[in-house]
C-alpha cells in the first residue's frame, strides 16, 4: 500500500473513527440523564434534564476537543515538549545524539520528505515516537535510553519504523484521535474537580437545614456521577485507539525491514524492549500511548486495550526463527530491479544508500552551516547569490544583515563552488530543522531577505524556485501554525489546465528536442487515465514557473487520489527515457514539496 492509498485509508479510518466517537457520547449522555432523573427524583424522560444534560456534555466535549485540536494544530512538537522532549540541537557534541540526527537525515533524503525536528525524552526505557499533521511538519522523539542501549542497525530500524508512519498518513489520525479524545476525559476532569469542591465547601460548614444537605448530597453525587460516567467514555476511546494502533504497527515493522534491508535491525530493538522495557515516565503518556514504537505504558489488563501487538508476534512476522544469542545474519528480502515502478511513497532500499553516499560526500564547511542557526541563514543566503557581480551587488544592497551575518554569506559564497549541484537541494533539506529555531520576528526578516535575493534581478531561475518553494512554504506552514489547505477538487478534470502547464515545464527542461518533449509529455498523460479525445492536453513551448506555481496552490487543495495521480504522470514525464538530470529533479521536487508529498522513487539523477 503506497503513501496515497494510505492516506485515503487514514480518512476513510478518521470517519468510523467520528462514527465510534459519537456513539460514546450519546452513551455518556444516556448514562447522565439517567442518574440525574434519578437524584432530582424526576421521570426519566423529563425534557428539562435532557436539555441540560446534552447542552452540557455537548459544549464541554466539544470545547475539549476545539481545545486540545487547537493546541495540537502546531505540530509535533507540541506533543514532543509535552512527554519531555528537548530538541537536539544540528550541531550537538554529544556522539549519540549525532548518530541519531545522522540516521534521521539518511531517512528524510532517502525517502524525499523535509528532515523532522529531532528530540531527546529524558527515559531510559526503550522507544520513540512521530507525530505531526503530516511530513512538513514532523517531530521524531527517542528515549534516552534508545539511543544509549541500541546499536547503530537497532536504532536505524526504529527511525525507518517510524518514518513508515510518516509516510503512510498515520500521523494526522493520531493527532485527530488525541484531540477527540480530549473532550470525553474533559467530563472526568470537571466531574472530578466539581466532586472535590463541593465536598471541601461542604465539609468547612455546618448546617441543620435538611433541604441544603440535600443539596449538598446531589450535587456530591452528579459530581461523582460525571467523574465516573466520563470514565466510562475514555474506556469506548481506549479502545478505539487500540483497534485504531494494533494493525499499523505491524504495517511498519514490515516496512522498516524493506527499507533498511535489516530485518535483525528492527527485531534486535524490540527484544531490548522485551530485556529493558518500553515505559515513559511522563504523567501524559496515556495521551499520546498509540504514538509510540512500543508500549509506553504498564501492560494492559486486557489485551483488548492494547495499543500494540505483543513483542514476541512483532518479532515472529519480522524472522520467526530471530533469536539474539545465535548472532546468525538474516537474509535480507532482494532489492526491486532498478527500472521496477514503485508505488509513490514507497521507502526504497536504493534511495538509503544514496542518501548516505550523498551526505557522507558533502563539504564539512557547508555541513556544519546548516546545523548552525546564523551559519545556516548565511548559507540560504550565499545560495541564492547572482555570479554577476553588478546583480550580487544590488542583492546585498538590499540584504538585511547585520555585519558578522554578511561577512559570513560572502564567505560562504565564496566557497559555494565546492558544492555539487546535487548536494545544494539536500543541503536544503538539512537546514530546515535549524531554521524551524529562528523567533516569529527573525523568520519574518529571513523570509523577505530570501524574497528580495530570488526576485532582485527580475527573474527566477528553476533552482531559485525549488529553494524558495521548498523552504519557505514548509516554513510558513511551521511559523503560521496552519495544517495545510483544505480539500477544494475531487476529480482531476478541473486540474487539467494546471497539469499541463506542470508535464509541460517537465518535458521541456529535460529535452532539448522536440520530439523528445513530446514523448515525455504523451508519457505522462498517459498516466492521467482519462479521455483524451474529450479533455485535449497540449503541450505548452515554455516552461512558465508563473503558471506551474498558480497551478500547484490549485492542486495542493485536491484529494489524496487525485495528487496520486498527478504526481505519478509527473513522475513519468520525467523517468520515461530512464534518464534524469538535475533540473528535472529541482522541478520535481518542488512540485512533491508543493503537494505535502514524499517524492516518487526515480532512476540516478545526473548532474
Amino acid at each position: 500500500m503506497d503513501f496515497f492509498e494510505r492516506q485515503s485509508s487514514a480518512q476513510s479510518r478518521t470517519r468510523w473513527l467520528i462514527v465510534y466517537f459519537a456513539l460514546a457520547v450519546l452513551g455518556i449522555m444516556a448514562s447522565l440523564q439517567i442518574v440525574f432523573t434519578l437524584l432530582l427524583g424526576r421521570p426519566l424522560g423529563d425534557l428539562e434534564v435532557m436539555g441540560w444534560v446534552v447542552g452540557g456534555v455537548a459544549v464541554t466535549v466539544i470545547m475539549g476537543s476545539v481545545i486540545k485540536t487547537a493546541q495540537l494544530s502546531q505540530g509535533g512538537r507540541v506533543v514532543a515538549a509535552m512527554l519531555g522532549g528537548e530538541p537536539v540541537a544540528g550541531n550537538t557534541t554529544d556522539l549519540n545524539e549525532r548518530k541519531l540526527l545522522n540516521i534521521v537525515e539518511e531517512m528524510a533524503l532517502a525517502s524525499g520528505v523535509p528532515v523532522p525536528e529531532v528530540y531527546v525524552l529524558p527515559d531510559l526505557s526503550i522507544n520513540a515516537f512521530a507525530a505531526g499533521h503530516g511530513p512538513g511538519d514532523t517531530a521524531i522523539g527517542v528515549t534516552r535510553g534508545c539511543i544509549e542501549q541500541l546499536s547503530r542497525d537497532e536504532l536505524q530500524g526504529v527511525i525507518a519504523h517510524e518514518f513508515s508512519h510518516i509516510l503512510h498518513g498515520d500521523m494526522k489520525l493520531n493527532i485527530r484521535l488525541m484531540g477527540l479524545l480530549n473532550g470525553i476525559l474533559c467530563l472526568a476532569i470537571i466531574g472530578g474537580f466539581f466532586l472535590r469542591m463541593t465536598m471541601f465547601s461542604s465539609s468547612g460548614s455546618s448546617s441543620r437545614d435538611d433541604r441544603k444537605g440535600g443539596l449538598v448530597f446531589a450535587l456530591i453525587a452528579g459530581g461523582a456521577a460525571l467523574y465516573l460516567i466520563g470514565w466510562i467514555g475514555v474506556f469506548f476511546g481506549n479502545l478505539i485507539k487500540a483497534a485504531v494502533s494494533r494493525q499499523r504497527e505491524f504495517l511498519a515493522d514490515a516496512s522498516a525491514v524493506q527499507f533498511t534491508r535489516n530485518p535483525a535491525g528492527i527485531a534486535g530493538a524490540l527484544w531490548k524492549i522485551g530485556k529493558f522495557a518500553s515505559q515513559l515516565g511522563s504523567p501524559r503518556a496515556q495521551e499520546a500511548s498509540h504514538l509510540f514504537f512500543g508500549n509506553g505504558l504498564a501492560d494492559p489488563w486486557l489485551p483488548l486495550f492494547a495499543t500494540h501487538p505483543p513483542l514476541d508476534e512483532r518479532i515472529k512476522a519480522i524472522d520467526a526463527n530471530y533469536h539474539p544469542s545465535q548472532g546468525k545474519e538474516i537474509e535480507p528480502p532482494p532489492l526491486p530491479p532498478e527500472n521496477a515502478r514503485p508505488a509513490s511513497g514507497t521507502m526504497m532500499p536504493q534511495g538509503l544508500g544514496r542518501a548516505q553516499a550523498l551526505l557522507a560526500a558533502i563539504p564539512g564547511f557547508a555541513a556544519e552551516s546548516v546545523r548552525d542557526l546564523h551559519g545556516g541563514c548565511a548559507f540560504i543566503y550565499a545560495l541564492l547569490l547572482s555570479e554577476r557581480e553588478d546583480s550580487r551587488q544590488v542583492q546585498l544592497d538590499g540584504l538585511k544583515v547585520d555585519g558578522p551575518l554578511r561577512a559570513e554569506t560572502l564567505a560562504l559564497f565564496a566557497r559555494r563552488g565546492e558544492i555539487r549541484l546535487e548536494q545544494r537541494l539536500p543541503l536544503v533539506d538539512l537546514v530546515m530543522p535549524t531554521l524551524r529555531h529562528l523567533s516569529p520576528d527573525q523568520y519574518a526578516v529571513f523570509r523577505e531577505n530570501v524574497r528580495h535575493l530570488v526576485e532582485s534581478d527580475k527573474q527566477i531561475n528553476l533552482f531559485e524556485y525549488a529553494l524558495q518553494k521548498t523552504l519557505v512554504r514548509h516554513l510558513d506552514l511551521y511559523f503560521s501554525h496552519s495544517t495545510g489547505p483544505a480539500v477544494k477538487y475531487r476529480s482531476i478534470l478541473p486540474l487539467l489546465p494546471d497539469v499541463s502547464a506542470l508535464l509541460t515545464g517537465l518535458a521541456v527542461i529535460g529535452h532539448a528536442d522536440v520530439p523528445d518533449r513530446d514523448a515525455a509529455f504523451s508519457a505522462g498523460v498517459r498516466e492521467l487515465l482519462i479521455n483524451t479525445s474529450t479533455n485535449e492536453l497540449k503541450r505548452g513551448e515554455v516552461c512558465n514557473l508563473a503558471a506551474i506555481d498558480a497551478g500547484l496552490d490549485r492542486i495542493a487543495q485536491s484529494t489524496p487520489e487525485v495528487k496520486k495521480i498527478i504526481l505519478k504522470a509527473c513522475r513519468e514525464t520525467v523517468a520515461h527515457d530512464g534518464v534524469v538530470d538535475q533540473k528535472e529533479y529541482e522541478l520535481l521536487r518542488a512540485i512533491a514539496d508543493s503537494l505535502d508529498c514524499p517524492l516518487p522513487p526515480l532512476p540516478p539523477v545526473t548532474a
